[in-house]
Order: structure tokens, then C-alpha cells, then sequence
């Protein structure tokens, strides 16, 4: 399983270099940026992770940098979440370990410093995460909640990537997409909703049982 670390529109180079360094020391190596601003004292920071800067995949869009995602993980403030999609950091690390095979390539997703991820991008991900704070306020800078979920992940290291297959994740919510449009069951329906609410909380044993259904239902 591969670990993406993806940062929307980050406008300052020492918040980009620190975050790269905090990757690379809990030892990952997969940074995108989606339209960076001005990146040239992002190295000054990184300090012995520049190859995480030099090999960062650059994108003019979020679905630019997810189109490649089995599954995708918002990183936003508490009180914006929905309860269904929501797990914290350390779920977030434990939950991501659990998918085991079925998961090629996950993505953590982070927002500007100001302002975080639009309402928009997070529904655009399919999970939403926060780190539990003592107190709204201070709150953790950029590089210091990318440095949070790397220690999560580290923790609880994912299955290495093996050759896909069609019981990835991915594959799995295509086919119901196809089987509840085969239902004519619309994307806005609320049990089109759940689908897509509830399968990114499923384990790989619970998504192997949703793919044993399906293959029942071909099979008729």
C-alpha cells in the first residue's frame, strides 16, 4: 500500500519543507501539491528530505491529485465533519492498517494554513479525520499535523503494495456503483449515500463479504 501525503494550495515554502521533512522522517516519501505558492525556501526547511521536495508531484487540482486514490482522507476541523465519515487520527492510522490488500494507494489530504479544505473538498474525499486538541486554540500548524498523521501511520504500518487486483477497494465500490445504478438508485438517494458513507469504514474481512455478495448477484 502506498501513502500519499497531499497538501492543497500550501502558501508558504517553510510550511511545504517542514512538512517534507516530517514525511521523510517518519519515513515516507510521497508528497503532491495542488498549485503550491512560491517553493523556493521550501529546501532551507526540509533539511536531508530535498528528494521529497524534488520528487513532490505538482497539480493544478485536487482531483488531479486523487485520480490515481483508492481511498482518500480529509484532514479537517472537528465541528465540520459528518459523524458517519469521521474517524480520528489514530483511527484514521488504524483503519488505513486494516484495509490490508484491498487498498493500492491512500491519500491524506491537508488544507491551507489559513483556511483549511473547503466544504467542497472534503465531501470530495472519502473520510474526514481530526487530530483531538486539548483546546481549539493554539491550534497545530501545517507541518505539525502532516508530523501527527505520519506518526499514526508509522505506528501501524499498511501492507506492502502487491500486484492490483480486482478485489482492491476501488474495484469494489465501482461495482456497487454499477449495481446500485443497474437499481436505478441515484446519487443523491440516501441509500446511495450510506454506500458511500459507510464502505471506506470497512474493514478488508468486511470488504471481502461485500465482494462475495457481488459475485453472487453476477452470478444469478
Amino acid at each position: 500500500m502506498d501513502i500519499v501525503f497531499v497538501l492543497v494550495e500550501p502558501a508558504r515554502a517553510e510550511n511545504i519543507g517542514a512538512a517534507a521533512r516530517a514525511i521523510k522522517t517518519m519515513g515516507f516519501n510521497q508528497l503532491r501539491l495542488v498549485n503550491p505558492g512560491d517553493m523556493r525556501a521550501a529546501q532551507w526547511v526540509a533539511h536531508h528530505s530535498n528528494e521529497v521536495l524534488e520528487q513532490a508531484v505538482i497539480v493544478d487540482t485536487l482531483e488531479q491529485a486523487l485520480a490515481d486514490v483508492d481511498l482518500s482522507i480529509a484532514c479537517t476541523a472537528r465541528h465540520r465533519l459528518q459523524k458517519d465519515r469521521y474517524v480520528d487520527a489514530d483511527q484514521c492510522a488504524e483503519l488505513v492498517a486494516g484495509k490490508g490488500n484491498s487498498v493500492q494507494r491512500v491519500a491524506i489530504v491537508f488544507g491551507r494554513e489559513a483556511s483549511g479544505l473547503t466544504g467542497e473538498e472534503v465531501a470530495r474525499c472519502d473520510l474526514a479525520s481530526s487530530i483531538p486538541l486539548a483546546q481549539e486554540q493554539p491550534s497545530l500548524n501545517l507541518a505539525q499535523a502532516v508530523m501527527v498523521y505520519a506518526w499514526e501511520l508509522r505506528k501501524r504500518p499498511p501492507a506492502l503494495p502487491v500486484e492490483v487486483n480486482p478485489a482492491t477497494f476501488g474495484h469494489t465500490r465501482r461495482a456497487l456503483h454499477q449495481l446500485l445504478a443497474a437499481l436505478q438508485i441515484q446519487p443523491n438517494e440516501n441509500l446511495h449515500q450510506w454506500v458511500d458513507e459507510l464502505l471506506p469504514l470497512a474493514s478488508d474481512r468486511e470488504l471481502g463479504l461485500v465482494r462475495q455478495l457481488l459475485r453472487r448477484i453476477r452470478n444469478r
